[in-house]
Formats: C-alpha cells, structure tokens, sequence
C-alpha cells in the first residue's frame, strides 16, 4: 500500500470522528490564528509608524530642559534663553537652531470655544521641521506679525464642517497664577488675534494638532523670555549623534535631546516586546492543541484496536500502522495551520480598523496590517511540526499492538 493510499485511510479516520477532530483541529486554528494576527499587526504598527515619523526632518533634533525618564534626580535645571540659542548654534554640523514658545489656551470664536495648543516658533523654518507640510488656505505668519494665527487642520475642522476659517477673529485665552502679598491667585487674559493661515494635513502627529503664532507674539501671550525648548536641523541625520554628544558634553544632562528616529525605534522596541509576550501566548495554546492530538490520537488507537490488529493481519507491517496515523496528526497541523493562518489574515485586518492613530482629525489612520510570507509559512510549519510531534508516541502505541491480541480485542 502507497502514501497516498495510507492518506485516505487516514483522512477517512479522522472524518468518522467528525466532533472530536474538529475540536482538535479548532486548538491547532486557534494558536495559528493569534500569531498570525499578531505578527501582522505588529508588521504593520511598525510601518505606519515609521512613516508617520518619517514626516519629521531625518535631520531634526529636539532640545528640551530637564533630563527627563533614567537621569540624575539632583540634575541642575538649566532654562533654554537667547544665551542657550546662541550656544547651540556655534556647535559643529548644526545647521539652525529654532526656539519655540508652547502653552495651552482657550480659543473662542463666537459660541465655539475649545482648549488648544498654542506654540510660537518662526514659521519660516516650517517646512525644514515638517517637510510634508503645506497651506491649505492663506499663508504662513511672519515674525513680524503679533496679531496673526497659523491653524492645524485639526482645530480649522471639526468633522467636515470648518469652524475656523482666514480673515476671522478669535480670542485667545490664558490662565495665569500671580501672587499678590503672599496669596496665590488666577489670572485670566485674553488677547484677539486673526486667522490668517490653515496647514493641511501632513501626517506629522506632532505638528497636526495645535494653532502657531509668531515667536515674539507668544513671549507677549504667555509673558515669558525664556523658551519651553529649540529645534536643531543638523547638517545631516549622520551627525545627529556627533550633535547629541556635543551637547551632552556642554550641559551634561541638564537639556535633554530627542529625534523622531530614536522616537520610532523605542516604539518598534516596545511593540516588539508586547508582540513576543502575546505570541508566546499563542504558542502555549498551540502546546494545548498538541496535547488535545495526543490525546485524540491515542483514544483513536484504542477505539480502532481490532482494526489496527485487521490490518496486521492482511500484512500491514509497524510502519505502516505508525505512518498512518502519524499522516493523521500530520493532516491536522496541516488543516489547522492553513485554516489559522488564513482566518489570522482575516482577523488582523478587522483589528487593525478598530485601532485608530490621530483620533479626532480627518483620516485618522487604522493600522494596515502587513505579512510577509516566510512569517505566515513559519506560523504554518510550528503548527505542523507540533501536531506531527504530538502524533509520534499514539503512532508508536498503535504500531507495537500485538495482532493477536488486537484481534480479540472487544
């Protein structure tokens, strides 16, 4: 008798007992199916955010007061001023330093009132710090104008209906805390500015949200000389790190740096961390599903005892009996890899629209997940090599039955 033949007995086998190998091949579906889903989602986590960092300049560096997470607690603040400016311009490969003002504010137009981000920078170095950024309607504020507004899509729409649009009014409204003969009190001001700009999208998470006004227009609104942190383009994303050195050797950990890169690389790194831990899982429900075959296969070989020693009898040898049912495990592996890595496909991509990044704006993005085949091909073959694992000790029982005694066997 051939394989093929030894793998319809099998596949007849395992049909008369429709319930019990369903449900063992629906252990096999469902270890697949979560690696599956899992490793596309993570795939494509990555990928959107990469693309979503990769809207940041690759030359681009943040420079902020305080060493932040992992440093010194007694580290010396040191407050980011014109003199710091004008320090970090003189280092080698920076190309600009742009300081920026930030602050959070009530806008009120009419009846619309909402808090927002407000951050004052030089607008002409807009597109050097996002260089997918564009005006969808007027123009950029100069750093002449007091009075004009820059909005982020975000806050110019609400849905499909725009609530701020160029050439209207608003009043910016800020809290303030003074003190006055040892009371601590808060102050609320308000100053009118003009919409005179709104960006489009341009996918930069960091810089879709918020309205902009001019450098000297935030020192006036939040009534500060001091700024909350300075942007630095280097003359190339190769010298990053020289720059990050250098400015750790002037202020040691008192200012602390940051790129979008090293940004996107923590978080493909947690991702990757959350990603092995539930994979793991699903390999433990692939070990269950292995036990289930073991169990399945050997209840089989009991139940077909009489039939193991028929076989023997018409001169089936102990490897035929063992080659049949371990193409029985072999088959449910196989059905049950295929079945959960195709329903993992599945599963991933209706996941991944329940996941949105950037709620709130127009086309918050779901996560597209990705496969790569070798991965899909790998989830099948753990599945496979287990169930055929599993198969090897009923296998073995069932081939060392005497036919004799299988035979009168009740």
């Amino acid at each position: 008798m051939n394989f093929a033949d030894l793998s319809k007995w099998a596949f007849l086998a395992l049909k008369e007992r429709k319930l019990r190998s369903g449900l063992t091949i629906l252990m096999v579906v469902i270890g697949a199916m979560l690696m599956t889903s899992i490793n596309g989602l993570n795939t494509g986590t990555s990928n959107l955010m990469n693309e979503r960092f990769s809207t940041f300049g690759a030359n681009l560096l943040t420079v902020s007061s305080g060493g932040g997470f992992g440093r010194p607690s007694g580290t010396v603040q040191v407050s980011i001023n014109d003199q710091t400016v004008s320090t970090l311009s003189r280092i080698k490969y920076v190309d600009d330093v742009i300081p920026y003002i930030q602050g959070s504010v009530t806008l009120q137009r009419g009846r619309y009132e909402k808090t927002v981000s407000v951050t004052g920078l030089d607008q002409s170095y807009f597109e050097k710090l996002v260089p997918t950024a564009e005006i969808l309607e007027g123009r950029y504020i100069p750093n002449t104008d007091y009075l004009g507004v820059l909005s982020s899509y975000s806050e110019a729409f609400r849905g499909e209906e725009q609530v701020l649009k160029t050439g209207q009014t608003v009043i910016l409204e800020v809290s303030k805390v003074v003190e006055s003969s040892g009371v601590q009190s808060i102050e609320v001001e308000t100053k009118s500015f003009q919409i005179k700009g709104i960006l489009n999208e341009s996918g930069n998470m960091a810089f879709d949200r918020g309205v902009y006004i001019s450098l000297p227009a935030a020192k006036i609104l939040f009534n500060k000389d001091e700024y909350n942190g300075v942007y630095l383009l280097t003359k190339d994303s190769i010298y990053n790190e020289d720059v990050e050195e250098e400015i750790e050797e002037i202020y040691e950990d008192s200012l602390r740096v940051s790129s979008p890169r090293a940004i996107a690389e923590s978080i493909n790194e947690v991702m990757s961390t959350f990603t092995g831990f539930i994979s793991s899982i699903a390999f433990i429900s692939l070990i269950v599903g292995s036990v289930g075959i073991v169990t399945t296969l050997y209840t089989s070989v009991i139940e077909r005892t009489r039939e193991v020693g028929l076989l023997k009898s018409l001169g089936f040898n102990n490897n035929m009996v063992l080659l049949t049912f371990m193409i029985e495990s072999m088959m449910i592996g196989a059905i049950g890899g295929l079945i959960g890595v195709l329903a993992g496909i599945g599963g991933a991509y209706v996941l991944g629209n329940l996941v949105a990044f950037g709620p709130g704006m127009r086309g918050a993005s779901s996560v597209t997940p990705a496969f790569i085949f070798t991965d899909l091909f790998y989830v099948w073959t753990i599945s496979f090599m287990l169930s055929m694992i599993a198969g090897i000790y009923p296998a073995w029982r069932g081939s060392k039955l005497s036919p004799i005694e299988a035979l009168r066997k009740e």
